[in-house]
Formats: C-alpha cells, structure tokens, sequence
C-alpha cells in the first residue's frame, strides 16, 4: 500500500486505504521504521531508499495494484472532504493508475489550473499533457474535441512562460487549438489564439504574418466585445514596428479601455499592463522620451499592484529597453537586474534574454561584450529575431566603446 502512495505518506491514509485497523497499521510501520525500511518524515513516512520501493511495487501483482491505487484515490478523498485541492495531482495520479481516466482527467487539469495559477508553470505543463494524452484516448467526437481545446487553451500561458513566444511548442499548440475552436465555431477561443500566434509570429520576426494574424482577431473581437482589448493590443504592437505609430498608440488606447484586468491574454500577459508598457516604445519612436518613461514606470506600478509575476517581467523588460534608449544606465541597470531576477525565480523564458543584454550595455567593456552574447546567443536558440538588430546594435556600440582590437568586427556586427 505505501508502495503504490509513492512519497511522503500518512498512518491516517494507509488506516483509511487498507481497511486495517489503527493497532495493525502502528505496528506495521513501526517494525517497518526499526528494520530501517521507512524513515520518518515532517508530514508523515517515505522509503528509506527508491529502489526499496520500486522492488515492494514490483512484487504486487497488476489487477492488486488496480485495487490499491483506487483504495488510495477515495482514501484521499475521504480524508480531505472539500480540502481536494491540496491532494489534486495526487487525486490524479493514483485515479490514472487505477483505470479511471475520466476521473484522472479531471483531477490531472484541476491540478494544472492551481500550480499554473502560483506560476508553477513546469508542473501544471505537465499535469495538462497528461490530461491530454487522456483525452486522445477517449472516442472521436465533438466531446472529446472540446475537452481538448479547453486544456490546451489553459496549457498555453505557461507554456509561454517556461519556453518563450516564438518557440515551436507554444506555437503548435496555438496552431492546434485555432484548428480546433475554427472546427468547434467557438469565436472567442479562435480569436485568442489567432492573437496567440500574432505573438508568435511576431517574435520570430515575421511582423508582416503576425498583422494579418491580429487584424483577423480584430475583426472577430466586433462579436467578442470583452476580448477586444487584447485584439486592439495585438494590432498596436504589429502597427508600431511597421512605423505607423500615432495609429498604434490609438490602438494602445483602445486595448486598455477593454481589458478587463482579471483576463489575461492567452500568451499570460494581462494586456493593460502589456500594452502599457509596450506602448512606452511607440511613445520613445514619436520623439516622447520624457512620457515614455513615464509610462513604463506606470506599466511596472500597475503590475506589482496586480500581484502578476510574469506581467512584471513583461512591464520590467520594456522599462530596461526604455531607460536604455533614453541613455539612463541607472534605471537600466536597477530594471535589467530586477527582472532577471524575476525570471531566474519563476523559469520565465524570453523576458530574460532582454535583461541580460541591457545589463550587458550597462556594464560595458569586455565584461559587457561577454554579457551581451550571451544574451543575444540565447535569444537567437529561442527563434527571437524581432529586436535582433537591436541587440546587435548594443552589441557593436559596447565593441567600439571598449577599444575592440578588432574594430571591423564591430562595423561588421553593426552591418547585420
């Protein structure tokens, strides 16, 4: 029985899953714990050793393990009453071992949806997938069809986050569920992936893809009034780097007035503070240095009040480019090592690789050179092109600054 619990279990869960009574189940442990089998742990028992444990599971036979993963499953559930959220990932494992898929399914999302909701994105990646491998199980059909639209709309926020926007999982991902909620005539879910894959396109650099992307979003957000502000987001980032900049900050404008601030954009950015702080770009490009910052510094408030870790790294990765650009190397710096270290805590990609360079800019000199990249090294591994001139711009300007013996490998990173 404690074999098939796995790590870190209860006498009250053994009590409740063998049917034993409390006196068998001491007196088992306790013989258990002197013979140096089991050892104690702060909330209950494990192993002494893995490999004692997988030789006690390999010696139980299939149909008993059957038994003793659903014994565990309802014990759980009898012990924790309406506390199941502590003990979903459990709930779904043993139910997934036990032969009921449609109660592993539920239980492997419910965990996904609380570990992705305190930014533990790598477990809650893996609790949906599981869920899906469930779902592409069960027979073909409309049910079926929504149960996995559903999972990996939820899958792709911290998918995001733990690989980055122009990566190919988030990406295939997007593509995938765009196909399915065109199929299911779900307009909503098609229009948040389609703004979905505007930021895909768009970090990889194929700017002219990711507009046609966030034009069809807009024109489906006409139906879907409350998503609209992240379609209008969409558009303004794409109409900024093309250089029509007073139509972008219109768009910007747009995107904030509806934003709800509880909704979060599919990529797990909520957009007002998203679209602030990109618009602080448009604002610098317009001759607005002063309002940019000023901006960026609102984008940062606004996420720290929202308590949204990944936000802030999308607001501090635009205020590290913007103190960059207005030649401020202590906000640089102050922003460039804050968000690192924000990314560094949560496993966020992408928002990463900016703080890296700009904290490359500031410090300058061969250290500086080094600095930057590996930056640009990292971003370039990432399928991120979009500010990839921009990168190699610091890059040569730290070369020329430093005395690079070699100056024609600065005109010559300037020239790509």
């Amino acid at each position: 029985m404690a074999s098939a619990v796995g790590r870190d279990f209860t006498l009250d869960l053994l009590t409740e899953a063998s049917d034993l009574n409390v006196d068998d189940v001491v007196r088992s442990v306790d013989e258990l714990w002197r013979q140096g089998i089991f050892r104690e742990q702060p909330s209950g028992y494990d192993f002494s050793h893995d490999l004692v444990r997988d030789a006690a599971y390999a010696s139980v036979s299939p149909p008993q393990r059957w038994l003793l993963h659903r014994r565990i499953a309802q014990g759980l559930q009898i012990l924790h009453g309406e506390r199941e959220d502590e003990v979903a990932a459990q709930l779904a494992e043993q139910y997934d071992r036990g032969g009921r898929p449609d109660r592993a399914r539920r239980y492997y999302r419910h965990a996904a949806q609380l570990s992705a909701a305190v930014f533990a994105n790598s477990e809650a990646v893996r609790c949906f997938r599981r869920c899906l491998e469930l779902v592409a199980q069960q027979p073909a059909g409309r049910a079926r069809d929504e149960e996995e639209l559903d999972a990996l709309l939820e899958m792709s926020p911290p998918l995001n986050a733990i690989h980055g926007y122009s990566s190919q999982q988030p990406q295939a991902t997007l593509e995938r569920s765009a196909h399915l909620a065109e199929q299911l005539s779900r307009p909503r879910d098609l229009m948040s992936c389609l703004v979905g894959l505007f930021g895909v396109r768009f970090v990889q650099g194929h700017v002219t893809d990711a507009y046609e992307f966030a034009t069809r979003a807009l024109d489906l957000a006409e139906a879907e009034p409350r998503m609209a502000g992240h379609a209008h987001h969409a558009l303004a980032a794409c109409l900024t780097t093309l250089g029509r900049l007073d139509e972008a900050l219109n768009h910007f404008e747009r995107a904030r007035e509806l934003s709800p601030s509880s909704v979060s954009m599919i990529t797990g950015t909520l957009p007002e503070v998203h679209g602030l702080a990109h618009s602080a770009h448009t604002q610098w490009l317009l001759g607005n240095p002063e309002q940019a910052v000023a901006t960026c510094r609102e984008a940062v408030e606004l996420a720290r009040s929202a308590d949204h870790p990944y936000s802030l790294a999308a607001a501090l990765g635009y205020s590290a480019i913007t103190h960059q650009l207005v030649h401020d190397r202590a906000g640089a710096v102050e922003a460039a090592g804050e968000l690192i270290s924000l990314c560094e805590r949560y496993s966020f990609s992408y928002y990463r690789e900016w703080g890296v360079v700009v904290d490359g800019w500031v410090r300058g000199g061969e250290a500086g050179v080094v600095r930057i990249q590996q930056g640009i090294d990292e971003a370039s591994v990432g399928g991120q092109h979009l500010r990839m001139p921009y990168w190699l711009y610091l890059l040569a300007d730290v070369m020329v600054q430093a005395g690079a013996p070699q100056p024609r490998a600065a005109f010559s990173t300037r020239l790509l």
